[in-house]
């Protein structure tokens, strides 16, 4: 007999473990920076003429913190050893500094990893291997030893393509390599404004409070004590009624003024900076021409220009050393913006561009001078547009001119006023303002009029087979009458020909009996006339046979 076992209740399935993870990926990208260097922390060997043909500068880094260049990869230990950065004492450096940053405290004690080390990067050309041809190199030192350090296990000598610097002076000296600033043009003429605005300020004080004579037989006791004491309204005490002498210190501002007069013209002179030109001075327009302050202004102006475009040739030069340090390091595609625009940029491709020059823009007049030449241009964009040049003038030149307006009128985004027909959607590929169907062109006045006569020529010629339509169509009309007309005339033509058949056989009946009758009258008439004819010749007979009987009895 079989035997039912209770069943074991399922198991329900384990329930699955879950975690909650959070990845971070962290992606380095490399990139070329451009960092201004102090004069002070910049040196060059003596005799250079340029950076690029130097044999020797160097650059003291003075920024970095212990724990960063151990980060970098230098020795440790070398870092450590060297002595804390605490500032310089150099003359640049002081009259930089404005707050006594230099006079800080050491931070060594309380964190050492954030203490300043100074290291030094020479970039020095020479035979450091021994082939006979010198090379450029990096030597990286630390501390005022000198000592080479070491970074990843080696010493820091790199071999370099070009030394990573760039310097630009506003006045240029013929064959040096350091020239003359601005300051160095003003300087001599600042101090003698300053001698001669002190001697100014000296005469006025001395007006202001003149040395006083007092004989020694006028002076009392009390007479010096009152006379040290300087106040308006002051009491001197004298011994003797007008016993004080006032000393008149004569007036010298007027010869001082013409003087500074002129040592601000000659500061015009030497900076190109003139009260026209900065706008300071109200009355400097008056009773001036238009054209007078023109050329005053364009005069300054081109002083001004010369500056910018010598200091232009230094940032020219550092755009050639990033261009270098991005052809050499550049591994991967990147996209970017430029103008407005995402565009791909792969440094990959740059490594055969050597034909690549750069140009600095010598500049094209003030703002107004600016606006005034855009929108010429801007006005014969317009004549070539409504002349339908379309092949001379497309929207991406005419949102040029648009930008380049916006951009002189101080806006930095055209973007908000125009729509950049070039502008590419980076998700899809198409353009973000598609241009419109393009107009249609004005038609040719001959084709038109050669239209409008295809036109009339259709019109008459659909008039003419209308007219010709109506035409057959009253003559089909007019057929259909015109038998039935002559069926009707057949009809009564055969009536008629039948009456007259009858009037003809009629009349032709009386015609014979008239024919017959007049025939017998006719007979009859010829018998009459015979019977006269023979009357008439019986009777002439007779009347011939009497007068010849007469005759006869005559005779």
């Amino acid at each position: 007999m079989p035997i039912s076992l209770p069943s074991a209740p399922l198991q329900p399935a384990p329930a699955p473990i879950t975690h909650d993870v959070t990845i971070v990926t962290t992606r380095k990208f490399a990139q070329a920076r451009v960092m201004g260097v102090p004069p002070e922390e910049f040196g060059i060997e003596r005799g250079a003429r340029s950076i690029r043909d130097c044999n020797y500068c160097f650059h003291e880094v003075v920024t970095k913190t212990e724990a960063q260049l151990i980060a970098e990869g230098f020795d440790a230990g070398q870092i450590r050893s060297l002595g804390e950065y605490t500032g310089t004492t150099e003359i640049e450096t002081l009259a930089r500094d404005t707050v006594e940053e230099h006079l800080r405290s050491s931070s060594s004690a309380a964190n050492a990893a954030a203490r300043l080390v100074r290291i030094t990067e020479h970039y020095v050309r020479m035979d450091y291997e021994g082939e006979g041809r010198p090379c450029l190199y990096q030597v990286i030192t630390g501390g005022d030893q000198g000592e080479i350090l070491r970074k990843d296990g080696k010493e820091c000598i790199t071999p370099f393509d070009a030394i990573p610097f760039a310097a630009t002076t506003p006045v240029p000296m013929t064959h040096r390599f350091f020239g003359r600033s601005i300051a160095d043009l003003v300087m001599p003429l600042q101090r003698e404004k300053t001698a001669l605005k002190r001697g100014a300020l000296d005469n006025l004080y001395l007006h202001n409070n003149p040395r006083v004579e007092v004989a020694e037989a006028n002076a009392g006791p009390n007479t010096l004590d009152d006379l040290l004491v300087s106040r308006p309204g002051g009491v001197v005490r004298t011994k003797t009624a007008g016993g004080l002498n006032w000393q008149v210190v004569p007036d010298i501002t007027t010869s001082i003024y013409p003087m500074l007069q002129y040592i601000d013209a000659e500061l015009e002179t030497r900076t190109g900076l003139s009260k026209q030109a900065q706008g300071i001075d109200a009355n400097a327009l008056q009773n001036q021409s238009a054209t007078a302050v023109a050329q005053v202004f364009s005069a300054s102006q081109m002083r001004i220009k010369l500056i910018a475009r010598i200091m232009a040739e230094g940032v020219r030069d550092i755009f050639a050393l990033l261009h270098a340090t991005i052809r050499k390091h550049g591994q991967q595609r990147q996209t970017v913006r430029l103008r407005n625009a995402w565009i791909s940029v792969d440094p990959r491709g740059w490594k055969t561009r050597d034909d690549m020059t750069i140009n600095v823009g010598l500049g094209s007049g003030g703002k107004a001078q600016q606006f005034a030449q855009t929108m010429a241009i801007a006005n014969v964009q317009k004549e070539l547009a409504i002349a339908g040049k379309v092949n001379l003038v497309s929207d991406r030149e005419l949102y040029n001119t648009a930008a380049e307006l916006t951009r002189i009128m101080g806006h930095k985004n055209p973007n908000r006023f125009f729509n950049d027909p070039t502008a590419v959607n980076p998700q899809t590929g198409q353009l973000l303002n598609p241009p419109p169907a393009p107009p249609q062109p004005p038609p040719d006045p001959k084709l038109l009029a050669a239209q409008a006569r295809l036109q009339t020529e259709q019109a008459i010629s659909a008039q003419k087979a209308q007219l010709a339509q109506q035409q057959a169509h009253n003559d089909m009309i007019h057929q259909q009458i015109k038998m039935q007309a002559e069926i009707e005339l057949a009809k009564i033509k055969a009536g008629l020909d039948a009456k007259i058949a009858l009037l003809d056989a009629h009349l032709k009946t009386i015609a014979e009996a008239q024919s017959r009758e007049h025939a017998q009258a006719e007979h009859e008439m010829a018998l009459a006339e015979s019977a006269l004819d023979a009357a008439a010749k019986a009777g002439s007979y007779a009347n011939r046979q009497s007068r010849n009987t007469t005759e006869q009895s005559n005779g």
